[in-house]
């Protein structure tokens, strides 16, 4: 570890690490070279994530009455320069290996550094919240319903969150994942594709791209956008990444078609807020204009 946990070790042994939030950050990004340390507002992007998460932290262990030495955050990175960008933030850095293939994968590597650190506390019902190290306006109570929600329903192994949106032209963009979910809240499938299809408004036959032209006649269409936030208990969080890739993970290119697949419950809670997620120069442009 390379900074100092923010409690000192005598006061860790007493109760259970009830909740991590984890940030995986790694140096690598194809449409936005070196994204983590991209300035926004002249401050890194993982730095600026990493503060909103330490008074985040604050919030909710007043709010929701837990213990401070219960809840821990965490950044889980492949490189030194991350580290060196979170010197003057109090959260400690987690040093994982570069090949890892997933954000999941390596927020479990970081679980596992953490086990001989916090010995008997950190066990298989300790909550890990894994928050991307991209999404430096995530809203705070999105993250407190979720914890929420998820230290309530013991029963499910993961939880993540979803916006109701309305924009007919989000609902067509493949880059924009939807959640369709049961009568309880529980998902039933995500994907790429725009699900559910609004027949009434859309038409039992028309492609895709024919819809498109319809957009102008019936510009709102009520969908739920998934938001790429999950919780994850740390007992479920080793079994599904011992998993293989499933048949619909790699079809669709969404992880967490594989926990469907193995027929999980995952919780689906409301978010507030729509994402805004900084994956280009052009999102870094609009984060900019939105910190004025």
């Amino acid at each position: 570890m390379t900074h100092s946990p923010p409690i000192a070790g005598s006061e860790l042994v007493a109760s259970g690490l009830k909740l991590v939030i984890a940030i995986p950050a790694r140096l690598g990004s194809t449409r936005l070279p070196r994204k983590p340390l991209a300035i926004l507002g002249g401050k890194p992007l993982i730095l600026r994530v990493a503060e909103r998460v330490e008074n985040c932290i604050h919030n909710l262990c007043e709010q929701l009455r837990l213990e401070r030495r219960d809840v821990l955050a965490v950044v889980a990175t492949d490189s030194s320069e991350i580290v060196s960008a979170l010197a003057p933030c109090a959260i400690p850095t987690l040093m994982t290996a570069s090949e890892l293939p997933s954000g999941t994968d390596r927020i479990l590597a970081a679980a596992e550094r953490l086990d001989p650190l916090y010995r008997e506390r950190l066990n298989g019902e300790t909550l890990f919240v894994n928050l991307q190290g991209d999404e430096p306006f995530f809203h705070f109570e999105d993250i407190k319903s979720l914890v929420s929600a998820m230290l309530q329903d013991t029963a499910a192994q993961m939880g993540t969150l979803a916006f109701e949106q309305t924009d007919g032209k989000q609902f067509l963009r493949t880059s924009v994942v939807k959640v369709v979910c049961s009568s309880k809240g529980d998902a039933l499938y995500f994907s790429r594709s725009p699900i559910p299809w609004p027949r009434d408004v859309l038409g039992a036959s028309h492609s895709v791209s024919a819809a498109q032209d319809l957009l102008e006649s019936f510009p709102s269409i009520p969908f739920l956008q998934h938001v790429g936030v999950y919780a994850y208990r740390y007992a479920a969080l080793k079994e599904l990444t011992k998993m293989k890739p499933s048949r619909l993970e790699v079809t669709e290119g969404l992880e967490q078609l594989r926990a469907i697949e193995a027929g999980w419950r995952i919780k689906v809670v409301k978010a507030v807020e729509a994402p805004f997620g900084i994956d280009t120069p052009e999102d870094l442009q609009r984060a900019e204009a939105h910190l004025l």
